[in-house]
């Protein structure tokens, strides 16, 4: 099974960083190929940054096809391109917010997302788009930008700050699972759900959104599914 990973941002800075945050759920009949774009802005957090490489990804996603792979996960939250791609492949493409949110679903009632600042209403947004708004404590917002996430001397400060919030979620907003906000969170979940519980004596979903995604992404290639298309009717 060849799966490809497309980061919908201009720079190579994070392939490495996606890459080693899969590893923990690969197998040895998956293999990964990880790809940025070329065109665009080099991070996204706005609207603005989901319209300018959104067709840079579409372009990325037919290239895939045509190699050969069987599937195709856009590492973001805000699954910039996405739906686009759906009608531009037959293969399965998805993005990092329904296979976190739903599988936090499985899992718990409600959930909360953390993210990265400016970001809460169109994350809210998603919500609203897949029907799921009453499944949502919260978006609780960190003040950090996405590039802050690549930095290795901010990662102890911001895992504290996730648990900060995390906690807020929990108590005040009645979140029962947690997921990020951005792909850019690698290899907090583990940590931050060990921590909250050590403080509440509970074991909290904490959801890692690659993992998550890339095991979804194999599931639906397992069973032969990919997106509908009547849903995504598929444009030459």
């Amino acid at each position: 099974m060849k799966l490809k990973i497309i980061l919908p941002v201009n720079t190579t800075e994070y392939n490495r960083l996606i890459e080693n945050s899969v590893q923990p759920v690969l197998t040895s009949e998956i293999s990964i190929d990880i790809e940025a774009i070329s065109q665009g802005s080099p991070f996204i957090q706005s609207r603005l940054d989901l319209t300018m490489n959104a067709p840079h990804v579409v372009e990325l996603a037919r290239k895939a096809e045509k190699e050969g792979f069987d599937g195709i996960f856009v590492t973001d939250m805000d699954m910039c391109g996405v739906e686009a791609a759906r009608q531009a492949v037959s293969i399965p493409v998805i993005g990092g917010f329904r296979a976190s949110a739903f599988t936090a679903m499985m899992l718990a009632k409600r959930f909360s997302i953390l993210t990265v600042a400016n970001v809460e209403e169109m994350q809210s947004e998603h919500t609203r788009n897949f029907g799921i708004s009453e499944n949502l404590a919260s978006v609780r917002p960190l003040n950090i930008i996405v590039p802050n996430l690549a930095e290795d001397d901010a990662r102890q400060l911001i895992l504290e700050h996730l648990y900060q919030e995390a906690l807020k979620a929990i108590e005040l907003d009645g979140a029962n699972a947690l997921i990020f906000g951005c792909t850019g969170f690698v290899r907090f979940a583990q940590p931050l759900a060990a921590m909250l519980e050590d403080k509440l004596g509970k074991k909290i979903p904490v959801l890692d959104p690659n993992c998550c995604a890339i095991s979804y992404l194999a599931l639906l290639v397992k069973n032969n599914l990919s997106q509908s298309q009547l849903t995504y009717p598929k444009v030459a």
